[in-house]
């Protein structure tokens, strides 16, 4: 969705600039230069990098067309699960999040849950950090740096 607003704003920057300064549209249109100047990006992108980087380019254009699987509804399913995790370690202590965290398929916390339990990496990163905290062998600020190391590779 960011990229088809994107084309429109700077579609719309070339064109209104372009009427602001009286020029006339027609102008514009010219397919055979769009189709030279598009060849030639695509042929000097070919050139300069190698196939595993084109390759990736392509998969990655591809992603962000389809555009991203996290959604309001994903965010707030999150949120809840993750307050009735903090909420029962607050009532039971943390060591009652153990039998959750270990096998959270057959936790009847994270079964309430199926968009988060469905992304694997969501999981492994929630499950990973709860297990470092009800492991007690670190504070706060090495586990916030541990996080945003991890969150940045």
């Amino acid at each position: 969705m960011k990229v088809i607003i994107g084309i429109l704003i700077v579609a719309g920057s070339v064109v209104g600039g372009y009427l602001m300064a009286h020029g006339k549209l027609g102008i514009l249109w010219q397919p055979a230069e769009y189709v030279t100047i598009c060849g030639a990006a695509f042929g000097a992108f070919v050139i300069s990098n190698p196939a595993g980087v084109i390759k990736k380019t392509m998969m990655s254009f591809l992603v962000l067309m389809k555009g991203s699987p996290y959604n309001k509804a994903m965010y707030m399913e999150l949120l809840a699960l993750m307050y009735e995790l903090f909420s029962k370690a607050r009532k039971e202590g943390v060591m009652a999040l153990e039998s959750h965290i270990d096998d959270p398929s057959s936790s009847d916390i994270f079964s309430k849950y199926p968009k988060v339990s469905a992304d694997h990496h969501a999981m492994e990163f929630l499950t990973d950090y709860l297990r470092l905290i009800v492991g007690g062998n670190m504070n706060a600020f090495e586990l916030e740096n541990l996080m945003d190391i991890e969150l940045e590779t």
